[in-house]
């Protein structure tokens, strides 16, 4: 009777870990929990910081356009003296002093720089929107595995729920068992094979509380909280089920190719396109105006005097190896992003294609395993009658109950490949907004 107390005293330990526990919180729904991901994931607010970077990148390519205003000075003290004004005519001598300075304003306007300024703009526009659409990017990215790790932690409470049903029942065979062997109508192994089952099925279940406490952990990350040892379970307020999704292959390929993962690769073509422009540009004239003032002073013997000056400067390349082997390089890059393009093109129809087949594979796998889970409980219903009446075995048992888990987790996870099959539906159109509606 000792150990028939000790396997009482262990069921009912499980049993206690089995039940969740409440928390004052209010239940968490799918639409919630992705919100609070993309308000607070510290990856995403890296992304929108790195748009606003390229803003200031943006301003910075605007900027080259305008004159440039500078003040310059220089002192310089020598051993000797020497003409640091030289002579203006033959009337006017050159002003010597071993020690001199020059002070002024300077303005310079790039006038033509061989196209190079105005494609500097283009192109920091162009990569500001590219940078946008990393962040739209990102954050689909972190909607989607925030919906995924939901419906994890959801197949994952089912299963424990099935599995604490299950440490439940062998609990009550195992005392059933423990009273016939006593009386001699049955036989130590077949108490064994209950035992046996019964220390199998709570190690399934201590791993399956283990699963979803870290799918939990996944999920507070996600939604960016600060994970501590010791916090109450969140409680979730969705159920698994199989909510209706419509394929259209071609309203499905049109609305991706005009969504931000299938964008910023056909805009890395025109990147690709600008980049030539610049390697160009190094190729062609560049013109710059300068204008300034310059305050003119000698300390021994001591002169002042202030001049203005104006000019421009022609530079005309003739012969540069290096430029011309950028230009050959951009070439190249282009159509290396031409190929990427058609390459997502091609892979864009895969994942349609793939997932609008999970869909339907799926979701008759859910009307299949929901008819073995129906069909497992009868059988079981009916081998614990025959047991009870003595006409059935403990295997027969054991088997019926085994069935009827395993086809429960066969149904549960039919259900979460549909959720998960309807994500990458999403996922491949770009639509990650349904799951913020």
């Amino acid at each position: 009777m000792q150990r028939f107390d000790c396997c009482l005293i262990a069921a009912t330990v499980v049993l206690v870990l089995a039940v969740p526990l409440q928390s004052s919180a209010s239940p968490l729904s799918l639409r919630e929990a992705v919100s609070r991901a993309v308000a607070n994931n510290p990856s995403l607010a890296e992304a929108r910081i790195a748009v606003t970077v390229a803003e200031k990148q943006l301003e910075g390519a605007v900027g080259r356009h305008y004159p440039r205003l500078s003040l310059e000075a220089s002192i310089t003290k020598r051993s000797e003296s020497t003409a640091f004004v030289p002579a203006q005519s033959a009337t006017i001598a050159p002003r010597f002093s071993d020690s001199y300075a020059f002070l002024g304003p300077v303005l310079t306007l790039p006038i033509y720089k061989g196209g190079q300024t105005r494609t500097g703009v283009q192109l920091a526009e162009l990569r500001h929107s590219m940078q946008q659409d990393s962040a739209v990017i990102t954050r689909n990215e972190l909607i989607a595995n925030t919906v995924a790790t939901y419906h994890k932690c959801l197949q994952l409470q089912v299963l424990v729920e099935a599995s604490g049903q299950a440490v439940q029942a062998l609990a009550e065979q195992q005392k059933n068992a423990r009273l016939l062997f006593e009386l001699g109508r049955i036989a130590r192994v077949d108490l064994l094979k209950v035992e046996v089952q019964g220390v199998n099925e709570e190690q399934r279940l201590l791993a399956l509380q283990e699963g979803v406490k870290n799918a939990m952990s996944s999920l507070r990350a996600l939604m960016g909280e600060v994970l501590e040892q010791d916090t109450d379970p969140l409680q979730l307020s969705d159920r698994l089920g199989q909510a209706a999704q419509k394929t259209d292959f071609k309203a499905g390929l049109a609305l991706a190719r005009s969504k931000p993962k299938f964008q910023i690769i056909a805009k890395a073509v025109d990147d690709a396109a600008l980049n030539r422009r610049l390697a160009l540009g190094k190729l062609l004239p560049s013109l710059t105006a300068t204008a300034g003032y310059q305050q003119q002073v000698g300390f021994n013997p001591h002169y002042s005097d202030g001049i203005w000056y104006l000019g421009a400067s022609l530079s005309l390349p003739v012969f540069d190896r290096s430029s011309y082997a950028d230009l050959s390089r951009e070439r190249l890059q282009q159509q290396r992003a031409e190929q990427k393009l058609r390459a997502a093109d091609n892979q864009l129809r895969l994942d349609l294609q793939r997932a609008s087949a999970s869909l339907v594979e799926s979701s008759k796998r859910i009307a299949a395993t929901a008819k073995a889970v129906e069909q497992s409980r009868e059988s079981f219903r009916i081998e614990q009658e025959k047991y009870g009446q003595g006409v059935g075995t403990m295997a027969d048992l054991l088997l019926a109950q085994s069935a009827e888990a395993q086809a429960m987790a066969n149904n549960t996870q039919a259900l979460f490949d549909y959720t998960i099959a309807q994500l990458e539906w999403h996922k491949a159109s770009g639509d990650m907004e349904v799951y913020l509606r």
